[in-house]
Formats: C-alpha cells, sequence, structure tokens
C-alpha cells in the first residue's frame, strides 16, 4: 500500500475519505496522515482561535505538533455542518428548481401536443371558449342584476378576438343568464371558425390545419422565453421577502403559478386573435409571356 500525506482538511469528509482510499492499492492496506494548521480556513472558522488560545496559556512552541482526539472530534464537528450548510443550500435549489420543472412539464406536453398534430382545430375551439368564459367573467358579475351587467362593453370585447362576429349586438346578449351567455358566445365562435376555415381552405386545402400549427407553436416559444426570464426575476427579488416574515419558498411558488396561468391565458387569447386575422394570399397566376404562342 501507499502512505498519503494531506495537508489540510477538506470541508466534505467524503472527500477526505477518498484521499485515504487512495492508499490502498490491489488489497494491500495503507495509511495515511494529515498535517493542519490552525489557520487553516476549516479550523479558523470552527474553533481553532480556541485552541490557538489554550497553546498560549501552556506556552507551547508553534512548531510542536498536536496529537488530541478532541480535536479531531471537533474537526469533524466542523465538517459536519458545512455539510450540513451546503445540503440545505442544495435542497433549496432543488425545491425551487422543481417550480419550474412542472410548468415546464406542462407547456412542453402542450407543444407535443401540437406538434403531434391531433385535433388541432378542437385545441384552438378549445382556446376560443375558454377566452369566450373569460371575457364573460370579467364583464358580467352575477352578484349584480342583469340590467347592470355591461353587455356593449362585452359584445366589443368579443368583436376584438372574433371581427367575423361584427354584427354582435348587446340586444342579442340581453336576457340571457350567466351559463347561457357563455354558451351562446361560444355556439357564435364555434359558428364563426367554420366559415374562417371555408374561407381559408378555398384558398389552398390545408392551409388551416397549418396555420393553427403554427400560430400556436409561435406563441408558445415567445411567451415561454418570456416567462422564463420573468422567473428568473422573481427569483431573485423574492428572497427580500424573508424580512417581512414570509417563506420566500412559498411566495415563489404561489407567484410563479399566477405568472403561468397568466401566460397560459395570453397564449390562448394570441392564437385566437391570430387565427381569425390570419388572411392568406391567393396564389398568384401565371399570365403567359409575349412570346409565348398560344393555340
Amino acid at each position: 500500500g501507499l502512505h498519503v500525506i494531506g495537508t489540510e482538511r477538506h470541508e466534505s469528509r467524503r472527500v477526505d475519505n477518498q484521499l485515504r482510499g487512495r492508499s490502498g492499492r490491489q488489497g494491500d492496506p495503507g495509511s495515511s496522515r494529515f498535517f493542519l494548521s490552525l489557520e487553516d480556513s476549516l479550523l479558523r472558522i470552527f474553533g481553532g482561535d480556541r485552541v490557538a488560545r489554550v497553546m498560549d496559556a501552556f506556552r507551547v512552541d508553534e512548531d510542536m505538533p498536536i496529537e488530541s482526539g478532541l480535536l479531531t472530534r471537533s474537526l469533524e464537528s466542523a465538517q459536519k455542518k458545512v455539510e450540513t450548510y451546503y445540503f440545505d443550500i442544495r435542497k433549496q435549489v432543488f425545491d425551487y428548481d422543481q417550480v419550474m420543472n412542472n410548468q415546464r412539464r406542462a407547456i412542453y406536453a402542450e407543444r407535443r401536443r401540437v406538434l403531434k398534430g391531433d385535433q388541432l382545430k378542437q385545441q384552438v375551439l378549445s382556446y376560443g371558449e375558454r377566452t369566450m368564459e373569460d371575457i364573460v367573467a370579467a364583464y358580467v358579475d352575477p352578484e349584480l342584476p342583469p340590467e347592470e351587467w355591461s353587455l356593449d362593453r362585452l359584445a366589443g370585447k368579443v368583436k376584438e378576438f372574433v371581427h367575423l362576429l361584427g354584427d354582435l349586438q348587446p340586444q342579442d346578449l340581453s336576457g340571457l343568464k350567466v351559463e347561457e351567455l357563455k354558451s351562446f358566445l361560444c355556439e357564435q365562435l364555434g359558428s364563426a371558425y367554420d366559415i374562417k376555415e371555408a374561407q381559408v381552405n378555398e384558398i389552398q386545402p390545408g392551409l388551416m390545419r397549418q396555420a393553427e400549427r403554427f400560430f400556436i407553436l409561435q406563441q408558445i416559444d415567445t411567451l415561454w422565453r418570456e416567462h422564463l426570464q420573468s422567473m428568473d426575476a422573481l427569483r431573485e427579488s423574492v428572497n427580500l421577502r424573508g424580512y417581512g416574515q414570509k417563506d420566500p419558498l412559498m411566495e415563489y411558488k404561489n407567484e410563479g403559478y399566477i405568472m403561468f396561468l397568466e401566460m397560459m391565458t395570453q397564449m390562448r387569447r394570441n392564437v385566437i386573435y391570430s387565427m381569425f386575422m390570419f388572411q392568406p394570399r391567393p396564389p398568384a397566376v401565371s399570365t403567359p409571356s409575349s412570346r409565348e404562342v398560344i393555340v
């Protein structure tokens, strides 16, 4: 075996044990010995000054080696404290990363579903239905009487997203309950989308499915990049809330979840708006040149 000489102790006992393990070769036992200084960072932080005062009290020479089981146990205790400190840091980083991992799995699952191309029309219509429900929730308060509902603003907001419903009037929505309003607007959305699909496919068959895939992927990629930057900014600022007796991790989880829901809502609205504003150009018709002879 070998005799390994160490000039300092690492903060982690695992590294020291790996160094000791180098002494054994091919089954032959080895030996190891560590020489430390009271000025080493590990000893200086965890009790090295107390040992130095004891040496000064007993007038021990500076070059005299000290061997003590108490000192060894004190050193191992210091290593345990450092390991616990770094473990807590890694655990905190892991907990923060889990928040992003959950959001990443959700957004990637949505993206994979679009790439597979299964039922893109139904997916876009579900985006539209959620958007209509959000609009109704924003402009209709069930606690108020129907006479005080902002039906004119509701109709205007619907027409902003679905311009094919330009003839929608507040009178068409009066007399309906909240759930009836949602059902009526979803039906109107489906009819308008069928008209839009017929217009687009008349120019080029199958173009509507391509547009659906393009706009959904575009919005997911763009908004997800912006969301990552916002989450990084939140991560840097949330630690200050510990001074207000709040758990930074819980604040990060709660606000991150709200930001993720807002991103998904914005994605759905942008897709619906883009699909109804999509105006493909008809293919150019080639005209015969003057040199061509038409028979």
